[in-house]
């Protein structure tokens, strides 16, 4: 089953009033369970943070991909729990 992950980070870099401080990312995970889809991708995202210094990770969620029946995830990225996805393959 295909879940919608969403990760929010908040560039520590930035200056505290600007309005991309805090951003959302989104991909979506093909797992066996919402939780599986959330784990991997909370593995992924972290990974990301700890390379980039200034990109702390806050939070994420996973819902299944139809009940974002009015979102367009053409151009969001698929992959699978367990790949281990590039940070330029997710697009983050």
């Amino acid at each position: 089953m295909e879940y919608v992950y969403t990760v929010w980070f908040k560039d520590t870099s930035a200056e505290p009033d600007d309005q991309d401080r805090e951003w959302p990312a989104s991909i979506v995970i093909d797992a066996g369970t919402i939780e599986d889809a959330t784990a991997w991708g909370d593995h992924l995202a972290q990974r990301f943070s700890r390379a980039r210094y200034s990109e702390q990770f806050l939070r994420s969620n996973s819902e299944p991909v139809e009940d974002c029946a009015n979102a367009d995830l053409s151009s969001c990225p698929r992959i699978k729990h367990g790949q281990e996805a590039t940070d330029e393959e997710i697009g983050w």
